[in-house]
């Protein structure tokens, strides 16, 4: 992974985390308003992943996804250059 380039973080939908738990891993660890961290949720579940913004450094997509895993959340990168 090149240092440089940008990368998306994808939280993807599962059948074992609710709605209020996966709202409270963004909240927690992210520090988004509840309301945003709700509707992200409900993107997952309705489109089947939500990408967060914005593209963030390898290393800082790197740690967010390694977080969100250890949380139990379905997580993977995408690079945009």
């Amino acid at each position: 992974m090149r240092t440089e380039d940008k990368w998306i973080v994808r939280i993807h939908n599962d059948n074992v985390n609710t709605f209020p738990g996966v709202t409270l891993v963004l909240e927690e660890l992210l520090g988004w308003p509840v309301d945003a961290c709700w509707a992200t949720a409900e993107r997952i579940h309705t489109t089947g992943s939500a990408e967060l913004e914005p593209p963030v450094s390898a290393p800082e997509a790197e740690n967010v996804v390694a977080a969100l895993q250890i949380r139990g959340l379905r997580a993977t990168l995408r690079r945009v250059g």
